[in-house]
């Protein structure tokens, strides 16, 4: 699946229109906490060590560019940037498509 559009849908929500019609609207803070770079989750056991009460309430992207045609990196207002979401991720962590 790949995305026709991102686009930031409210100040606190990142919204994705995918190419099968679906619509995900991410809160960003939770985008943020999903980050699986290795400053976020460990490289050599798995773990999360990213400290979650560390990361503010309001956190939001500030610049969202394409990585090839797999992922999207974002920058986020904390100034963390060196996360890349794939689009498999993204839509396996889509709010309505993991309840």
């Amino acid at each position: 699946m790949t995305p026709i559009s991102i686009n930031q849908f409210t100040p606190l929500e990142l919204k994705i229109e995918w190419d099968d019609g679906h619509i995900s609207t991410y809160p960003t803070r939770e985008l943020r906490l999903a980050c699986r770079c290795a400053s976020c989750i460990s490289e050599v056991t798995g773990q999360k060590i990213l400290n979650d009460s560390m990361v503010p309430l309001d956190v939001r992207p500030v610049h969202v560019e394409p990585v090839g045609r797999y992922a999207v990196a974002i920058v986020f207002s904390d100034g963390h940037k060196t996360g890349i979401y794939t689009f498999d991720n993204l839509r396996k962590i889509c709010p309505c498509c993991k309840k």
